[in-house]
């Protein structure tokens, strides 16, 4: 069992792994920045599905029209 001290410290490495997708989405100025950081922060709990999802979510370069694709 891990004591309030051990799951602070996790939480805090943990958390920016776990935020990439946003950080990669800010960085590239993704078109639907708003919901791809609610699915990255809303999916945080199923963090294999929900952050693979914002990752590749967060790389793709929209269409020619400015859509995503």
């Amino acid at each position: 069992m891990l004591t309030p001290q051990e799951l602070i410290l996790t939480l805090i490495i943990m958390l920016p792994f776990m935020l990439i997708p946003t950080f990669i989405g800010i960085y590239r100025k993704h078109p639907s920045l708003g919901k791809l950081i609610a699915v990255n922060v809303l999916l945080l709990p199923i963090f294999g599905i929900g952050w693979i999802i914002a990752l590749i979510w967060s790389v793709t370069a929209p269409g020619p029209d400015g859509r995503e694709p």
